[in-house]
């Protein structure tokens, strides 16, 4: 006789399995739905990747339209010897024009607005190389970082900046602001017929953690191999899968590739030990490097509702308001008439909130300095001084 609670257990267990299986189905048809529609913009990428002459040690910056000061400014840092391959997406004529004028950099413009999953997982595709991805927020204020975080080991999956540890297990979530990853081990996930890709995870395919474009996005389902090899890694959760790293909800770009090649054996290897876990407390700034984080989708926050918790509305959206303000100011009137027009509706904004547009600026230098930003760096990150 078997026990109630035992004969419910298996009744569950195997639900959770066919629905998964069924979320699997689902998510293959997904996938092939944006792959075709992808088609041409995949082409046009991979013509773009053969035509560079360096196609070594490549660092990948992405970014969509209005944030051409925050490029302006990551790219101050970035010393010329780095090979910082510029990737857009749905930018006007005038942002083409104005990159292309203003840096001596390769510069790929896919015409369809697609996200980091979607740009991350072309790169994949065609790497013949180690390779790296800086977050277009993301200040490199130490420039010897470039090299130490471009000298992978051979055991090692990515080297990284951020991580945010797993509960339950000793391996870490990296997070994606400054990462450099091992081709090798992308080899050789794929010689073991092993599903490689970038892309955001979850157990239903669901959107979370894609960026809305004018077609829906969807994350990829685990495979059975994934969910075999993350049972390794990953402590159990509900209904016996493994647990979310960061328990919310998906696997986050990058995470499940990672987690799947530290279960075979690979290292995820710490070239600073800096913590991403969403509070902006000292733990995530360095005097070296600076991830401001949410630059491209706070404007979501703006109305945010206190009762449903915390969030980055509630707890940064006037910061990274003052942020974008400063930074957008710093561009001059040299930039294409939209960056005008996008100055005015933020200084609208700094209005609404009773925020003097000087104080955006002290504000700033204040936030950073309370966590161990030296005045120096201060300087550099505010353009107050010579990268």
């Amino acid at each position: 006789m078997i026990p109630t609670d035992l004969k419910t257990g298996l009744t569950m267990s195997l639900k959770i399995r066919l629905r998964l299986e069924l979320h699997r189905l689902r998510g293959v048809w997904r996938q092939a739905a944006s792959s075709f529609a992808e088609r041409q913009d995949r082409r046009e990428f991979a013509t773009f990747y053969r035509s560079l002459e360096r196609r070594d040690g490549i660092v990948y910056t992405f970014f969509t339209t209005d944030l051409l000061h925050w490029l302006d400014r990551a790219l101050a840092f970035v010393p010329p010897e780095v090979n910082l391959v510029l990737i857009g997406s749905d930018l006007s004529s005038d942002e083409i024009a104005w990159i292309r004028s203003r840096y001596r950099r390769p510069f790929h413009h896919i015409r369809s607005r697609v996200d980091d999953n979607t740009v991350l997982d072309f790169a994949f595709r065609l790497a013949e190389d180690d390779f790296g991805w800086l977050h277009v927020d993301c200040f490199v204020l130490n420039p010897s970082l470039f090299a130490e975080m471009a000298a992978l080991a051979g055991d090692v999956v990515a080297n990284c900046i951020w991580s945010h540890p797993i509960e339950g297990s000793r391996e870490v979530a990296l997070h994606s602001a400054f990462v450099f990853l091992n081709y090798k081990a992308i080899q050789d996930l794929r010689a073991r017929g092993i599903e490689v890709s970038p892309c955001a995870y979850n157990y239903r395919g669901g959107p979370k953690g894609r960026t809305v474009t004018h077609r829906p996005l969807y994350n990829r389902v685990p495979t059975r191999r994934h969910v075999a090899l993350l049972r390794r890694v990953l402590p159990p959760g509900f209904g016996g899968l493994p647990e979310y790293p960061l328990r919310n909800g998906y696997f986050q770009i990058l995470v499940l590739f990672q987690l799947v090649a530290n279960a075979l054996g690979y290292k995820t290897h710490h070239v600073r030990e800096l913590l991403r876990d969403g509070t902006g407390s000292a733990s995530s700034f360095s005097d070296e490097i600076i991830h401001v984080n949410g630059v491209a989708t706070y404007k979501l926050y703006k109305n945010a509702d206190v009762s449903n918790g915390p969030s980055i509305g509630q707890q940064f959206y006037p910061l990274l308001l003052q942020t974008d303000y400063v930074f957008l100011a710093g561009l001059g009137d040299a930039a294409p008439p939209r960056y005008r027009q996008l100055r005015a509706e933020l200084e609208a904004e700094l209005a609404r909130l009773g925020i003097p547009q000087p104080a955006a600026r002290e504000n700033l230098r204040a936030f950073l300095a309370e966590r161990g930003i030296s005045p120096a760096r201060l300087d550099r990150v505010l353009g107050d001084a010579a990268p």
